[in-house]
């Protein structure tokens, strides 16, 4: 029944439509409600067909920029600051600074040398250069390349932020997370605190700077930034060849922001970084089995890294078993060295190698399992897989099963999975973040008490020794350790377990013919010399043949000292270093023509002049030159009246001083 009053009508009618309004407002807010604290499951676009990344809820958790950076600064900072007054390890040290002669003399000349070398069975020139820049603007001493390693360090540790950002809508929370935990990881410290990891953080910075250019491009669709991460991309590739592996990582990028996975579209668009990837990886195998390029390169290193001693099957129980050890130490880091030996033959049936494979598997298969329930849990653990694979030991590479240098960019993606996973989970981000805290300040701890184990080559192996003390590698680098510090019968004692296991590396060679030389043993000294000279890269058999050199001197052989000391100075940067030694070894192997021209240079370019002439005398009088003989003694009275051999020379000549 109408009623009579038609604004009575008009304001049951008004009031029935505002009720309506707020209860399509209230609807509304709960559901942004909702929305807001809750992980978006996938990637959406705007309605007007723009892009944006997955959006996660921070519970209003807000920390400014500036905030965020000098936070991750100063945690960063304190991690490694121990290992700031590190001193250089002879563990690849020597390679890439203290023996390299273009490192310690940084000129220009030097510089384009450099992109031409092969360095530790490497090709990367720009992480040469950045020494070679190192040494030029901050010196040589451990200290400054250790510093430079740590900012680059720290910048990257930005840039896990922003890239987290980008993947997360600007989630402060996650992000920050990710970059904490992954700037302060004690796994890292290899990677930071070496001096010859500088690859290691210099090829991260180009990675991740690429990714963050494709996220970018994936934004805007403008051209100019996938160049920008096509550019990057060949940097990070020149820093080290582990960034060959950024192809697979731009595809899981597709796949976050839901533009698919391996489509023909996503594939087909990258065939330009995958083509650099092959080149480049092409050529990482090339250098590591020996190879220079034809002659392009100059080698510096006679070794190869890759070897075929192991079956195929050997090579995948032990490249699964490194992939779990790598996820197991990213939670627990304990029991952290730098040099993981292969079992013995023996143990290569133990069942947590011959179990890798199936675990492996599992968790390979559950990522895959996610892949549209949880995309953050299969983009995580194939971002690791991606980024590890090639250095899982399937194509064996070096003498360790596993090492933590390779956990550098590849931990950055279960970082992400798991805080991505726990700000869904976590109701209380109060509780996320004072459990966060705890963690991390036992990761500091662990980082700073790891970065003391570099303090120098003895601290490094000795740390090694505790768990892997019968690895060859292992005691022949704690032989040459002690050799150089003159503790003889360290020396013997791990030089000789590690040549009886098979190691006939130069140096080993080298370190225990010098401590069987200072027993005494010459026999002994001068056969490991030969086998030090036979293993020795040419641009180190110098050393070798000095030393062996001053052991047939004072075993007599003068004639075979000679033509040592002759070869080193064919073959070192010194060309008159060794001429004394040599005009002694002629004299006294009574080549006194040799020994007379030789004392004569030495005169010229004034070495040890009075010596010169006193023992050219003794050259010039064995030729039949004595009135030679008395001039130069002559001469030595002249410039040192107290010169003692001169003077008793003159008298037995008859010839008052």
């Amino acid at each position: 029944m109408y009623s009579r009053f038609p604004f009575v009508r008009l304001a049951k009618k008004l009031l029935y439509s505002q009720r309506r309004t707020q209860t399509h407002l209230i609807m509304a807010k709960n559901k942004q409600k909702t929305k807001q604290n809750t992980i978006s499951q996938a990637p959406s676009l705007s309605q007007t067909g723009g892009f944006s990344a997955p959006k996660v809820s921070d519970n209003n958790f807000t920390m400014s920029p500036i905030t965020v950076y000098i936070t991750l600064a100063a945690c960063v900072i304190i991690a490694f600051a121990a290992g700031f007054s590190n001193g250089f390890v002879n563990w690849d040290d020597q390679m890439y600074a203290t023996e390299n002669i273009m490192i310690q003399n940084p000129s220009f000349a030097n510089l384009i040398r450099l992109l031409t070398v092969e360095c530790a069975l490497n090709y990367h020139p720009l992480t040469v250069a950045s020494l070679w820049l190192n040494s030029a603007l901050f010196g040589k001493a451990a200290s400054s390349f250790i510093v430079v390693n740590t900012l680059i360090h720290l910048f990257n540790t930005f840039l896990i932020f922003r890239f987290s950002q980008q993947l997360t809508s600007n989630n402060t929370l996650v992000s920050f997370l990710v970059a904490l935990f992954w700037g302060i990881h004690p796994m890292h410290v290899e990677s930071v605190i070496w001096v010859s990891e500088r690859k290691d953080v210099l090829y991260t910075m180009f990675f991740f700077l690429a990714c963050i250019q494709y996220v970018k491009y994936l934004k805007t669709s403008e051209q100019k930034l996938l160049i920008y991460c096509f550019i990057l991309f060949v940097l990070s590739c020149l820093s080290k060849a582990m960034a060959v592996v950024l192809p697979m990582v731009l595809l899981l990028i597709d796949y976050w922001f839901d533009k698919g996975f391996l489509t023909v579209k996503n594939i087909t668009s990258k065939i330009p970084f995958f083509i650099v990837a092959v080149l480049f990886g092409a050529l990482a195998v090339h250098v590591q089995g020996g190879g220079n390029l034809g002659g392009l390169l100059e080698k510096m290193t006679l070794d190869v890294a890759l070897s075929d001693a192991l079956s195929f099957g050997d090579r995948i129980k032990f490249g699964f078993y490194g992939f779990l050890v790598y996820i197991f130490k990213l939670f627990i880091p304990i029991n952290q060295h730098n040099f993981y030996a292969y079992p013995n033959a023996d143990q290569y049936g133990a069942i947590q190698y011959i179990t890798a494979p199936i675990w492996s598997i599992v968790i390979l298969g559950g990522a895959a399992f996610f892949y549209r329930r949880q995309k953050e849990v299969f983009f995580g653990i194939m971002f690791f897989f991606f980024t590890i694979v090639l250095v899982l030991q399937f194509l064996s590479v070096g003498g360790a099963i596993l090492a933590e240098r390779y956990a550098y960019i590849p931990y950055f993606g279960v970082f992400f999975m798991v805080f991505y996973w726990l700000n869904q989970k976590v109701a209380s981000k109060n509780t996320l973040i004072v459990g966060s805290s705890i963690v991390a300040i036992i990761f500091m701890y662990l980082t700073y008490k790891q970065t003391l184990t570099y303090k120098d080559t003895g601290t490094l192996f000795a740390n090694s020794y505790k768990y892997e003390p019968t690895s060859p590698v292992v005691n022949e680098n704690l032989a040459n350790h002690f050799g150089r510090s003159g503790e003889i019968d360290q020396v013997i004692r791990y030089g000789e377990y590690a040549a009886s296991k098979g190691v006939q590396s130069y140096a080993l060679m080298g370190a225990l013919a010098n401590a069987y030389y200072l027993k005494g043993n010459m026999p002994k000294a001068l056969e490991l010399y030969q086998k030090s000279i036979d293993n020795s890269p040419n641009h180190r058999k110098f050393v070798a043949y000095y030393n062996r050199g001053i052991a047939n001197r004072d075993a007599g052989n003068f004639a075979q000292s000679a033509e040592d000391f002759t070869k080193a100075m064919e073959l070192g940067q010194d060309k008159v270093a060794y001429l004394p030694l040599r005009a002694f070894a002629n004299l006294k192997a009574n080549k006194f023509k040799e020994a007379y021209d030789d004392y004569t240079k030495m005169i010229t370019i004034g070495i040890a002049v009075d010596t010169a002439y006193n023992d050219r005398a003794v050259a010039r009088y064995s030729l039949g030159d004595t009135e030679g003989a008395i001039k130069d003694l002559r001469e030595v009275m002249k410039r040192n009246p107290n010169y003692k051999d001169a003077r008793e020379n003159l008298i037995k000549l008859g010839i008052q001083p």
